[in-house]
């Protein structure tokens, strides 16, 4: 292996993991992590109840702004999850930076839509077929805003971002025989 920086790592036989490797592995957690802010969601978003009117269920004001909370709330835990899996996965598979950004923005908005569907499916059922009118029910819980699916991909790439704006990794050009990378 002449001319090549040889870390200690690899020279215990520790290699660092492919690219497919590291996509599987970002996928698998992202599914997860998707299944459970889902249930988070479902738990935290605020219930919204409007009241049956021809067949349709309508809303007064102050239970409008709710609607604005069940956004939020998912956005925010959104947010969380694409801060502490960008600081997790760009620090552990910090040789493979482009595999973790792109391999992390599309587990994100794959990850936020699950989340979307698991929420609905446990939340209350949008069906007022059968009921009277002034009868109040529940609203189904569904993202309204579709620019919400994309908080978890953006917050995780600008994460990123900055951890390559700290990292210094000058080994690939580094000069052989030279400890420093100079």
């Amino acid at each position: 292996m002449s001319g090549v920086v040889v870390r200690r790592a690899e020279r215990l036989g520790h290699v660092a993991p492919g690219p497919r490797r590291v996509a599987t592995e970002i996928a698998g957690v992202c599914v997860v992590a998707g299944l459970a802010l889902g249930v988070l969601w479902w738990l935290l978003a605020p219930e919204v109840t409007g009241v049956v009117v021809d067949g349709a269920l309508a809303v007064d004001a102050a239970e409008g702004q709710k609607l604005f909370g069940r956004d939020a709330v998912f956005s925010l835990l959104t947010a969380g999850f694409g801060l502490v899996l960008a600081v997790v996965f760009g620090v552990r598979h910090w040789r493979r930076p482009v595999t973790v950004l792109v391999a992390l923005a599309l587990g994100g908005v794959a990850g936020s839509y699950l989340a979307t569907l698991i929420g609905g499916v446990l939340g209350p059922s949008d069906d007022v077929s059968g009921l009277e009118n002034s009868t109040e029910h529940a609203f189904a819980l569904r993202m309204e805003s579709p620019a919400g699916l994309l908080v978890w991909s953006t917050v995780a790439t600008v994460v990123l971002a900055v951890i390559a704006l700290f990292r210094e990794d000058r080994a690939p050009w580094a000069v052989p025989g030279d400890p420093t990378g100079r």
